[in-house]
């Protein structure tokens, strides 16, 4: 009776050991596998997007542009990321570009309008779809984005933007590591697997109505997706499960962002084995029961902790290799903040030139009325009338204190940004610009009007790269009305709850709505060759989202161009 009690109590502890031991190694090794998985997914995630953006893919879907060149900048795009393929579908769904264009099994031409990616991504969403590739029979996940006209928010769809990602060398090394992991979509058809008899098998038996819609969709071309049969549904979290004759621990949890679940199965063969292992002693040497109990107790524990050591340094090689990454990631993050900066002071040092004839002749002025007062006061001092002296020294003092003014704003509007941020009352800077753009303005005859309210309107920005901003935009409104007859500049500044917006307006021809769309661009410009490079606004709007605002250009009703900064208002 006590043996009997003994053996029941070693086999029962010996079991739950095993199986809780068992579940917490399943955990580690389950999030490891999600971590894989989700880092080779990530990797590509945002490239559709991207490519959706760029000029040559929204002129060739929109009819603009070549579809050619937009078959090797695919091309290219694609051999740098490392993916299957990527290609680009009409509002049809036909293929009009594809990366791999000069290929046997190229898609170009082909029609997916019937894949779900694709329906998904029409309507504005983001496609997240694994199958079976129509064109080339090879398996692989499919994710798109919209393609939009005029922007990546409020444009009108025109087309979609596809990457396919093969993931059989992943898979390939979940074979190789030897442990039960798969991954089944939201039908439970397996479709990634350590298991190569698994693949393409199913959790449960298919409804009539799953089973004829992934035959319309091609997902799984003329695979039978039979079913392994386990004989329930299987709830997140743990637990244990049947296949075939084969009894399994599992631990499953959802792929955040997409309807996929990730399985970690553990067989109960070593559960079974050392219970019977204990049995078998404890029977034979009854009298050793607690000895045996203690010793396979200090046993598990050292097994444990050996694996979990190994756990814990491959997360910790893990840990270090984001580490180099965030590290290289910021310095390249460092060196384009310094090519900006270089851009912005090039960029201010031009607007210099360009502006120099107006700035000389504000200052050959006061320099020609010094040597009339000069050659005057000569005069009276040869002739002895010195009391007279004091007028013509004053108005040589006032002539030099406006020439040191112009100077003097000429140097602060030079000097390279700090790249601190500071409080910087709008209207300040704005005076700054008008006054060195002064010259300027008044050598072209153009009116300025200007609309504020009396008390600061202030910003957390840097105040000379502020200035830049205000200098461009009214540069470029000074080039645009060249050919004007009346030549008018507004500037209005208003302010909302928590918002502070300056509108430039001129009277202008306006712009096309292909210049709008590009208008923003590096090195794209509406000037005549040796007039401009295209820097200024891709600065301004790159100086404009570094303070966390927002700018667009669009034609005014009355005529003319209208740009609108919206910057974050500093309350105090």
């Amino acid at each position: 009776m006590i043996a009997g009690l003994f053996v029941w109590l070693a086999v029962s502890s010996t079991g739950n050991l095993t199986i809780s031991e068992l579940e917490k190694t399943a955990q580690a090794r389950l999030a490891l596998y999600d971590s894989s998985l989700r880092a080779a997914i990530d990797r590509y995630r945002y490239l559709p997007y991207v490519v959706s953006r760029h000029h040559q893919v929204i002129d060739a879907v929109s009819g603009l542009g070549n579809a050619n060149t937009a078959d090797r900048y695919l091309q290219q795009v694609n051999e740098r990321s490392g993916a299957a393929a990527l290609y680009v579908l009409d509002r049809s769904g036909k293929t009009i570009a594809s990366s791999n264009w000069n290929t046997p099994d190229s898609f170009v031409g082909e029609d997916y309008s019937f894949r779900p990616y694709f329906k998904q991504s029409i309507t504005g969403a983001e496609g997240f779809f694994f199958g079976i590739g129509v064109t080339t029979g090879r398996s692989g996940l499919f994710i798109s984005t919209p393609i939009r006209r005029n922007g990546p928010i409020d444009g009108q769809i025109i087309g979609v933007v596809v990457v396919k990602l093969e993931l059989d060398e992943l898979e390939r090394n979940w074979q190789d590591g030897g442990e039960v992991v798969f991954v089944a979509d939201a039908d439970g058809v397996i479709t990634m697997t350590s298991r190569s008899d698994w693949k393409y098998r199913t959790l449960l038996p298919l409804s009539p109505q799953d089973r004829e819609r992934i035959v319309r969709n091609r997902q799984y071309s003329d695979e039978k997706l039979q079913s392994l049969d386990i004989g329930g549904q299987i709830a997140d979290g743990s637990g244990t499960l049947t296949i075939g004759s084969d009894k399994f621990l599992y631990d499953v949890k959802k792929i955040d962002g997409s309807d996929w679940r990730i399985f970690f199965l553990t067989p109960m063969n070593e559960v079974t084995a050392r219970q019977g292992m204990v049995m078998l002693i404890t029977v034979i040497v009854s009298g050793l029961i607690l000895l045996i109990i203690l010793f396979l107790r200090e046993r598990e524990l050292k097994l444990a902790s050996q694996r979990e050591a190994l756990e814990f340094e491959r997360i910790q090689a893990l840990n270090t290799r984001l580490e180099e990454e965030i590290a290289e990631r910021r310095k390249t993050e460092n060196e384009l903040r310094g090519t900006q900066n270089e851009l912005v002071q090039a960029g201010k040092l031009a607007a210099l030139g360009q502006m120099s004839a107006a700035i000389a002749h504000e200052i050959n002025q006061p320099i020609a009325a010094i040597r009339t007062f000069c050659a005057s006061a000569k005069l009276m001092i040869e002739r002895g009338k010195t009391e007279q002296l004091d007028q013509n020294i004053s108005q040589i003092s006032s002539l030099t204190e406006r020439m040191g003014a112009i100077t003097g704003q000429l140097k602060t509007f030079s000097r390279k940004s700090t790249g601190v941020l500071e409080r910087v009352d709008l209207k300040v800077a704005l005076d700054n610009a008008l006054q060195l753009l002064g010259p300027q303005l008044e050598s072209e005859n153009c009116q300025l009007e200007r609309n504020q309210p009396n008390s600061p309107l202030c910003v957390q920005a840097d105040l000379v790269r502020i200035e830049q901003i205000c200098v461009n935009i009214i540069r470029n409104a000074l080039d645009a009305m060249i050919d004007s007859p009346e030549k008018r500049i507004r500037i209005d500044l208003t302010s909302d709850i928590d918002t502070v917006i300056m509108r430039i307006s001129d009277t202008g021809p306006g712009m096309s709505d292909d210049a709008l769309a590009l208008l923003f661009d590096p090195f794209f410009t509406t000037k005549e060759p040796g007039q401009g490079v295209g820097l200024g606004l891709s600065v301004t709007y790159g100086i404009v989202r570094d303070f966390g605002g927002s700018i667009k250009a669009y034609n005014a009703a009355s005529g003319g161009a209208c740009f609108e900064v919206r910057l974050p208002l500093l309350r105090d």
